[in-house]
């Protein structure tokens, strides 16, 4: 992770770039939200925030946020700040009392030509100790980096140990199955905002929406899948390891991405 902004939050508070790695480097900070900037407009920030508080709440950390405070925080960093479109960061621990940091963090987003086309993607038999909460899991990133750069893939789908699918490393996993969507069950990945979004759209656009279990077995008996995230909106999948789709040019998949893109337009004002 690599810290962009030169002027920084703590608790409602302007900090340098060395007094947040100070902090950061004191290993408290494990629970953390990464929020999208667009045109210098937070995306999303309410479900961020409410993400946040449930993280908290399900990792018996103690500390209650508050709404209108963690605003101001994002608005402080911003109008401190020359980043229009990056991402910010929150970190937040409890130590004798609420610490809640808010920096900008190097952002990869993906191409044009890999919405066009799709990205491959690799297994890795990893499984996070607690799906629903957004924390740090020490060796995590470690392992995930290794195995996408030997096999040069854009992300890594976790297999849990019974060889059932759950999600991204850095993201969620949708299938397509005819004009239905398919996803792993809400108990067992991190319920992305993203994802939340998507299946809000699909609801409301009348596409099926199905959680359930999926095996790694099944992966090949689906028509197309594709990623949720921050960073990545509604990206196409072209393969999972050897299982080769056509995600890109699936219909549902291209209805799903611009009702998502809808809503991201709705959210910056365009």
């Amino acid at each position: 992770m690599q810290i962009l902004s030169e002027r920084n939050v703590k608790n409602g508070k302007i900090i340098t770039r060395d007094q947040l790695k100070e902090l950061i480097a004191e290993g408290n900070a494990e629970i953390y939200e990464v929020i999208r900037v667009i045109n210098r407009r937070p995306v999303f920030l309410k479900e961020h925030f409410n993400r946040m508080q449930k993280s908290i709440y399900l990792s018996g950390t103690n500390g209650v946020l508050k709404f209108e405070d963690y605003k101001k925080s994002v608005k402080l960093l911003i109008e401190e700040n020359e980043f229009d479109n990056c991402n910010i960061r929150v970190s937040y621990y409890y130590k004798g009392k609420e610490v809640l940091l808010f920096y900008f963090i190097k952002s990869n987003y993906p191409s044009k030509e890999q919405f066009k086309t799709g990205v491959n993607t690799v297994t890795a038999r990893i499984q996070r100790h607690n799906p629903n909460v957004k924390a740090f899991q020490k060796g995590f990133g470690e392992k995930i980096h290794q195995i996408i750069e030997k096999d040069h893939a854009y992300e890594a789908i976790l297999i849990n140990e019974d060889s059932t699918v759950s999600e991204g490393s850095k993201s969620n996993i949708f299938f397509i199955k005819g004009n239905s969507l398919v996803t792993p069950s809400d108990s067992a990945v991190l319920l992305g905002v993203t994802r939340s979004k998507v299946i809000e759209v699909c609801e409301s656009n009348g596409i099926k929406v199905e959680k359930r279990v999926i095996n790694f077995n099944d992966l090949a008996a689906f028509d197309g899948a594709f990623i949720t995230g921050t960073s990545n909106d509604v990206l196409p999948i072209r393969a999972i390891d050897d299982k080769v789709y056509n995600s890109a040019g699936n219909e549902i998949v291209r209805k799903i991405s611009k009702l998502y893109l809808n809503e991201v337009r709705k959210e910056i004002g365009l």
